[in-house]
């Protein structure tokens, strides 16, 4: 059974959310360059048909607002500093920021292993720790299969 497009629960677009029964603004929560500000881009009126189409609609893309730049704590700007100062090889480089990684790789998996043995961790904590975890893997081993 579908609603019309003018039903309170669904908007226009045709985008719809639902949580715990009620409606949900689709937009909510997505960053600001997601967000179909028009309203009017509804089902493939704005993916193009060419590769001619791509190239002129990411061509007239407005360019993206700067990030703020956010302040360092004292040991963050310490290390950067000391970093500009190194005269290092990019494989110097490559083998710093993976040290860098299997040390976050380690005490990731061993929060883990401390939250599986404790009955009153949060399984949401276990679950959110082992994927951060996992994705510092595939981060190392990916920076370890770059050949300089």
């Amino acid at each position: 059974m579908s609603q019309s497009s003018d039903s309170p629960h669904q908007p226009a677009g045709g985008r719809y959310r639902f949580c715990g029964g009620h409606f949900v603004d689709p937009n909510e929560g997505v960053h600001p360059e997601m967000v179909d500000l028009d309203g009017a881009a509804s089902g493939s009126n704005g993916i193009p048909d060419s590769p001619d189409a791509l190239i002129a609609m990411q061509e007239n893309k407005p360019e993206r607002p700067e990030k703020p730049e956010r302040s360092h704590s004292a040991k963050v700007k310490q290390v950067l500093d000391l970093m500009d100062k190194l005269e290092t090889t990019a494989d110097d480089d490559q083998q710093i920021a993976l040290a860098i990684l299997r040390q976050l790789e380690r005490f990731h998996d061993g929060v883990v292993e401390e939250m599986r043995e404790d009955e009153e961790a949060k399984h949401s904590q276990i679950a959110a720790w082992a994927v951060d975890a996992d994705r510092l893997m595939h981060c190392r081993l990916f920076l370890e299969s770059i050949d300089l």
